[in-house]
């Protein structure tokens, strides 16, 4: 089966709107559109991929504290994140809100349904990964960070599903190295 992008039909004034809309972000939408209908595709003619489970796909977009748009894919088709671990079949991958300042980084984990007993957060000077394994529910999520952070400042907290995250940035003099004097 071959979803067929060219076909124009009565929705076309809506697609406009959208077009329009996302452009003011400065998000292509028929690109967009256009990967959707690649993954899809795809998954619906590889004989390999066999799940009974739904698929999730969904991106989050904001403006980073440097004002660059941040797009952010989450979900777990096969194969929609380039050079990520793939999730296993029946993982999640949880929404997340980053933001960070000058000091600090913020993180926001949604994983409703389950209890904080379950929650595996483990935080090195570039990565944050955070895994859940319930019998009924289950995440993952790898972060990468370029810039280097303070696991021992780390402070978690699980309230009503949400898990936030707070860690230190390393400052440049705590980023390694040492002064060395010419002789």
């Amino acid at each position: 089966m071959v979803v067929d992008m060219a076909k124009k039909d009565e929705f076309d004034d809506w697609d406009d709107m959208f077009d329009e809309f996302f452009k003011d972000f400065g998000i292509d939408i028929k690109s967009l559109n256009n990967r959707f209908m690649r993954i899809w595709n795809r998954i619906l003619n590889d004989p390999n991929i066999t799940s009974s489970e739904p698929y999730v796909y969904g991106f989050t977009y904001r403006i980073g504290s440097d004002g660059k748009p941040i797009f952010q894919e989450f979900g777990n088709v096969p194969g929609i994140t380039r050079g990520v671990r793939p999730i296993e079949r029946g993982v999640r991958e949880p929404i997340t809100d980053i933001n960070d300042d000058d000091k600090k980084v913020y993180l926001t984990f949604e994983l409703p349904g389950v209890s904080k007993e379950s929650i595996d957060l483990k935080i090195s000077e570039y990565n944050i990964t955070l895994n859940v394994d319930e019998d009924q529910r289950k995440y993952y999520k790898s972060i990468d960070f370029d810039y280097k952070l303070k696991p021992e400042t780390a402070v978690a907290k699980f309230n009503n599903g949400l898990l936030d995250v707070t860690v230190e940035k390393a400052t440049s003099k705590e980023s390694g190295g040492r002064k060395v004097s010419i002789q």
